[in-house]
């Protein structure tokens, strides 16, 4: 998924974790992706994704979490308990 096709509510949940990070810009820039980032995600079943130079906002309020990487799309995956959510900063 690119920007553009994000659901509004993350289009304005992304501009506000820009905003806060001081960004004066409304989308992302190759600057905004981590370099070394490393994103795990275990599911309930055992099964995993990772992606690389990626970020995560979390939205307890959406019960949703967004992965969003620099070369990869963008990509929404419910939260829910049994998920396991790891950042490694490397």
């Amino acid at each position: 998924m690119r920007q553009a096709d994000l659901p509004e509510r993350w289009k304005i949940r992304l501009q506000d974790y820009l905003l806060a990070k001081g960004s004066d810009h409304r989308s992302l820039g190759a600057s905004d992706f981590p370099n070394g980032n490393v994103v795990r995600i275990t599911f309930e079943d055992d099964s995993k994704v990772e992606f690389r130079y990626a970020f995560v906002i979390e939205a307890p309020e959406f019960k949703e979490i967004a992965v969003f990487t620099e070369h990869c799309g963008y990509h929404l995956f419910n939260s829910y308990e049994g998920m396991d959510l790891v950042i490694d900063e490397q």
